[in-house]
């Protein structure tokens, strides 16, 4: 049964938008995480500029024994009211003035602190807390000792927000953020697999282009493209692999003609060879006939080996001809193992694509160090803002016109929000330059598989085209070397034939051994032209199976 796999969009849409989703909700959680703690300590640094502003504030009636509850006492106490923030002077846990009101609608004044705080605060000590409830509301509350001019904690000054405001802008900017997140993951989604489709078009028309050469249509033709440097590489492979396979079946073809033809003109010479030896039986039954016929037989006999003679030199010439035909063929299939050779190299590029996608791994987590930087900053910015806050309340408390001095804490509030804002923007950028990275991740991965099947496939099918030529190459150069071989032998049976039939007419009287004598030589030559007969049978075979081997790929 066939394993199922995943296709190359799948594989690529899980490789970029895990990593993306992980990254863009382990950010959020983070920066939500990080904006809840940095908005409630905002806050209470913010409740603890307040609470300071009022210590100061009446700490100077206290020292100077006009502490009332005037006209001008209750304006300050009510001054940060628009902005949400309550205020109230405690004499030890009792309210004395306060911009907080009942349920009834009246100050609640002369009510006491919440249990414990007073004991906490008259030791010296700052409390703050949330989740206080006060005239039947929860607030964020902040309180911090008031002294008299002898050093003795005689109450406490008390800043507070309302708890569920805190709240409100907490949800606002944590929807504020998943917004952002959902609307960043989907237009990065869209990028991805409008590349993923774009690079999966490229990768099916050169499957399709190798899977045609690997079925032997050597004639046709591509036109896909990739703007990919590794995939258009690996498309100008696959053509000068065609290109090359065109000239090597071209050249095999041509010799392998050369090859058949040569083989004929040896069947041939080999037949004019049994013609004349059958000449020469013929003469040597004539001879044993009577001498009377010595002359004849002998006329006959010299001009059947001139036959005999040429033949054999037109057997040794198609011999080295076919030989030369056979070695440049050997000399192609080089040829051909050299450009496999640099099909291998191609694999090697494919390690050095997987060493990218470690490099591009790495700067992705170079960038996500950058935002931890960048929220670094923000939190900075954030303190910065209320001792600016702190400063302006002091300010205000000794000028005594409170007002004026609330202004240029707003003003100071707003340059250094301008400046998180900057921070936040620098998040952004950083965050495209993550998506950025994990893009590059996908396009690398995607490459190295691509090459690796591709490659390997091709591999695969040439390798074994090319051993099966090898070994029939191999099988032709030996034969034909046989044939030459016995070409020498055949010429050194003319000069023995020669040698006899010169002997029959200068001695008459030895004309019976001579019979003999001619008649084992022409034996001789008889197997000599049999073994030559098979040998070049043989040839023939192997021209036909080199044939058929190239006969699977179509020019």
């Amino acid at each position: 049964m066939k394993k199922h796999k995943l296709s190359f969009l799948a594989t690529s849409m899980l490789m970029g938008l895990i990593p993306l989703l992980v990254a863009a909700v382990t950010i959020s959680i983070v920066a939500i995480n990080k904006t809840k703690s940095n908005l409630e300590e905002r806050v209470y640094l913010q409740l603890q500029a307040c609470a300071i502003s009022v210590r100061e504030y009446f700490e100077w009636d206290i020292n100077e024994d006009i502490l009332e509850v005037d006209e001008v006492s209750l304006d300050f106490i009510d001054s940060l009211t628009v902005q949400d923030v309550d205020l109230t002077l405690f004499l030890e846990d009792v309210r004395f003035i306060t911009s907080i009101y009942n349920e009834n609608g009246e100050r609640n004044v002369g009510t006491k602190a919440s249990a414990g705080i007073w004991d906490l605060v008259k030791q010296g000590q700052d409390y703050y807390t949330n989740g206080t409830i006060i005239g039947g509301r929860e607030y964020y509350v902040y309180y911090t000792p008031v002294c008299s001019e002898s050093g003795e904690i005689i109450g406490m000054a008390f800043a507070g927000m309302p708890e569920s405001l805190v709240k409100e802008n907490i949800t606002a900017n944590t929807m504020s953020m998943v917004l952002v997140a959902v609307c960043t993951a989907a237009f990065c989604i869209v990028i991805i697999v409008l590349i993923g489709l774009n690079i999966r078009k490229s990768i099916i028309g050169i499957a399709d282009y190798t899977h045609e050469l690997s079925t032997g249509r050597l004639s046709i033709s591509t036109s896909c493209a990739s703007n990919i440097r590794e995939i258009a590489t690996l498309i100008d492979s696959a053509q000068n692999l065609q290109d090359n396979l065109k000239n090597i079946i071209s050249k095999v073809d041509d010799k392998t003609l050369r090859l058949t033809q040569n083989v004929k003109t040896i069947h041939d010479g080999i037949q004019i060879s049994n013609d004349a030896i059958e000449g020469i039986v013929r003469a040597a039954n004539e001879l044993s006939g009577g001498s009377a016929q010595i002359a004849e037989s002998v006329q006959n006999t010299a001009a059947s080996m001139q036959n005999v003679g040429e033949s054999i030199s037109s057997i040794a010439e198609s011999a080295a001809t076919t030989e030369a035909g056979a070695r440049e063929i050997e000399v192609i299939n080089i040829e051909a193992k050299d450009n496999l050779s640099r099909l291998i190299e191609a694999n090697k590029n494919t390690i050095t694509i997987s060493e990218n996608v470690v490099t591009g791994i790495n700067e992705a987590n170079t960038a996500i160090e950058s935002i931890r930087k960048a929220a670094d900053v923000i939190t900075n910015i954030a303190a910065q803002t209320s001792m600016l806050a702190l400063n302006a309340s002091i300010e205000a408390a000794r000028a005594g016109e409170a007002g004026k001095g609330f202004a240029v804490v707003a003003s100071s509030i707003q340059t250094l929000a301008g400046e998180s804002d900057n921070s936040a923007k620098e998040i952004q950028t950083i965050i495209n330059e993550i998506i950025l990275k994990s893009q590059n991740n996908v396009q690398l991965a995607n490459q190295i598989k691509n090459a690796i099947d591709s490659e390997g496939d091709a591999l695969v099918t040439v390798s074994d085209s090319f051993d099966k030529v090898s070994d029939k190459i191999q099988i032709t150069v030996d034969t034909i070397h046989n044939i030459s071989t016995e070409s020498d032998v055949l010429n050194q049976d003319k000069g023995k034939v020669l040698d006899e039939i010169s002997s029959l007419s200068s001695v008459s009287e030895a004309n019976t051994a001579s019979c003999q004598e001619t008649t084992a030589s022409i034996e001789e030559l008889r197997k000599t032209i049999e073994m030559i007969t098979i040998q070049a049978t043989d040839t023939n075979n192997i021209s036909e199976e080199l044939k058929e081997s190239v006969a699977y790929f179509k020019l």
